[in-house]
């Protein structure tokens, strides 16, 4: 308290008020606040009532203990030794330091209402990482819909939107390389809403085998392959705070869900991401991930 009430006072020097005290306690504060909010938590009136008390807490409260101590300090660096140009460089501190954190409680409330599956708000953000194209196809009969490519920003969106148009549609079949782990999550979230079945004649891999799992009944091709691997964080905007093995416990969980066997799931991480997984259809059978091999067609 003595030490709160120091700086409160302007009592401390400048110099260890500004780096110490706002500074470096800003840059901590600034860490600290990405594990109230998504991606580190899910979308949530718990994660809503953490960022609003966090926000009143240390961007309301303790910031203005922040700044107040600086100025006042800066007041009686001037009295003590008559220089302004100190004093000034440490109000333009303040200022950049505002707009930081403006910046990140606008980013942090707006995580909480933004579809997690849906595109970016700004769409310069949009798949910095190197992904191939996709393609969404309605087979002749209207029954099954082809997935072919990576899993970019909006499959999702038109995945759900061409659901929506054609309602017949039973089965989803799925080509692909992989991708953005939350578009594979969308796709299966969209998989399950409408109880399609899955299908995989040629190859599955990453986070396309997530969709794949969230069929009602799940098809593998007699040439059909589905690998696996680690996550990878590859981004121009990688957030510090996601948990790479924690992303990797959410799918098992949703594998776990899908009645997939406990002995494939200790297996299903452990491939390096730079290589991949293919186990044989006997193994996948023999552990839920699929229910029938189908003839190629």
């Amino acid at each position: 308290m003595q030490y709160i009430r120091s700086h409160w006072q302007g009592k401390q020097s400048l110099a260890w008020s500004f780096w110490v005290n706002l500074v470096g306690l800003r840059i901590l504060i600034t860490y600290l606040e990405g594990f109230t909010h998504p991606p580190f938590t899910e979308q949530s009136t718990a994660s809503a009532i953490a960022t609003i008390l966090f926000f009143i807490v240390f961007q309301l409260i303790v910031y203005a203990w922040q700044i107040i101590g600086v100025i006042r300090a800066g007041e009686r660096f001037v009295s003590e030794r008559g220089s302004y140009m100190m004093v000034l460089l440490a109000q333009l501190g303040i200022a950049v330091s505002l707009f930081i954190s403006v910046l990140y409680i606008f980013g942090a409330f707006q995580s909480l209402f933004t579809d997690p599956n849906g595109p970016p708000l700004n769409p310069k953000l949009q798949d910095t990482i190197d992904l191939d194209d996709f393609t969404l196809e309605l087979s002749a009969d209207k029954r099954r819909i082809h997935l072919q490519g990576d899993f970019k920003i909006g499959i999702t969106q038109q995945l759900d939107l061409l659901l929506e148009q054609n309602p017949e549609v039973e089965g989803v079949v799925l080509s692909s390389n992989g991708g953005r782990v939350t578009e594979g999550r969308g796709v299966a979230r969209l998989i399950r809403k409408h109880g399609l079945n899955t299908y995989v004649f040629k190859e599955c891999k990453s986070a396309c085998t997530t969709s794949f799992i969230a069929g009602v009944v799940r098809n593998l091709g007699a040439q059909g392959k589905l690998g696996f691997h680690q996550f990878y964080l590859d981004s121009k905007f990688r957030a510090a705070y996601i948990d790479r093995k924690a992303e990797q416990k959410t799918d098992l969980e949703f594998y776990r869900q899908q009645n997939i066997a406990p002995e494939f799931l200790n297996k299903v991480f452990t491939t390096d991401h730079a290589d991949i997984w293919f186990p044989t259809s006997e193994e996948l059978l023999s552990a839920g991930v699929i229910h029938k091999v189908l003839p190629d067609y």
